[in-house]
């Protein structure tokens, strides 16, 4: 039986798009450049906030990226209060479930450390979960699986006692990585095509269909 499961948070727990790309949308005009539009937000979130800039950015404005993450768009986002983030329908069934059989919960996202506790406090707090990690200096960020290893870690579980659920072809390759089972599910941010092509090859297309995987693998 699965002893822990560990969730991404962007487009798997959380339909975050909306306010990222609000948030990006204000710090690119404060800066100078034109919007995106979501569908543009949809293809560049996943791998960490300062992808996400330079890939937002006009190609003349990208050796500035890492200024224009942090002193621009970080303090827009931090501001926004997550007010058009909201949960997926059936959420609240499916980790109540999985709570009630014991599974331990944990989230590892290349959201900043400081935007994914603000969602931990919040949104994500009926929940519960044991860990919440997000992007911190000095570690890298997924598919590298130094994260999601520390998480393993610190629930006390091994990974082959783990599931790494996730939206993301990135969530793919840090399951494979860690050496962990993955359900990629089908509600987020990437198609069933480009998580197969990542070598995704078991699916969820809601939560209640995700409950009804983790508690039978």
């Amino acid at each position: 039986m699965v002893k822990a499961v560990i969730f991404d948070l962007d487009g798997t727990l959380l339909n975050t798009l909306p306010d990222l790309n609000a948030c990006m949308n204000e710090a690119l005009v404060k800066f100078g450049c034109p919007t995106i539009t979501t569908e543009q937000t949809r293809q560049y979130v996943g791998h960490g906030g300062l992808r996400y800039a330079q890939a937002a950015l006009p190609e003349n404005k990208r050796a500035q990226a890492e200024y224009f993450y942090k002193t621009i768009y970080c303090p827009i986002l931090f501001a926004c209060k997550n007010q058009l983030t909201k949960p997926f329908d059936g959420e609240s069934e499916c980790m109540d479930a999985l709570r009630a059989a014991g599974i331990k919960l944990a989230v590892v996202t290349n959201k900043s450390q400081e935007a994914a506790t603000e969602l931990g406090n919040t949104l994500l707090a009926p929940y519960g979960f044991d860990v919440i990690f997000g992007n911190r200096d000095g570690i890298p960020v997924k598919p590298d699986p130094a994260s999601t290893l520390m998480v393993l870690k610190e629930l006390g579980v091994s990974a082959q006692e783990a599931v790494f659920v996730g939206d993301g072809d990135t969530d793919v390759q840090t399951a494979r990585n860690a050496g962990m089972r993955c359900v990629s599910v089908l509600w987020g941010y990437r198609s069933r095509e480009q998580l197969i092509a990542a070598g995704a090859n078991l699916f969820a297309e809601n939560f209640l269909q995700l409950r009804d995987i983790l508690l039978s693998i």
